[in-house]
């Protein structure tokens, strides 16, 4: 019997350290970055990875209303987000290459939809709490500049 607790403790500590390394960047990468969005100073999580950009803002609880994540693609293409796992209701604003907001989706978790789909091809996402851009006036055609430093930290997924 305490074998097998032991196995069972040894098996879920590993589970653990492969989710915490989802969202652990790598060296020398920064972590956050301020965006200037609608006239307000939001601190954003960057999603460089494809291990992050797929983790996202999963199984959080909450989240401050001046932060979000950005997601940083190395390619502009359509683009589709779901709420598979996350917690809170979520803005997901559809970014262009040169930051125009191409459309932006709310979205409540526990929703049932295949997906939120940018309306054109997309090279950043930004998603905010659920809201946010209603409440400080972001529509589509408004442009959020999106530094060259953070758009060339997007790696690419991996080949097959």
């Amino acid at each position: 019997m305490k074998s097998l607790l032991t196995l069972l403790l040894l098996t879920l500590t590993a589970a653990c350290g492969r989710e915490l390394e989802l969202v652990r960047p790598a060296a020398g990468t920064p972590r956050s970055a301020e965006l200037l969005v609608a006239g307000q100073t939001v601190t954003v999580e960057l999603a460089s990875t494809p291990s992050q950009r797929t983790y996202g803002l999963k199984h959080r609880p909450s989240m401050a209303s001046d932060h979000g994540m950005l997601f940083l693609f190395p390619d502009t293409k359509p683009r589709t987000f779901w709420m598979q796992d996350t917690l809170i209701g979520l803005d997901i604003i559809f970014l262009a290459e040169d930051g125009t907001v191409i459309n932006i989706e709310e979205a409540s978790p526990g929703v049932e939809r295949p997906g939120f789909p940018s309306r054109r091809p997309a090279r950043f996402v930004l998603e905010l709490i659920r809201g946010w851009s209603r409440e400080h006036g972001l529509s589509p055609g408004q442009v959020i500049e999106v530094a060259a430093e953070l758009a060339a930290l997007a790696e690419p997924a991996a080949g097959p």
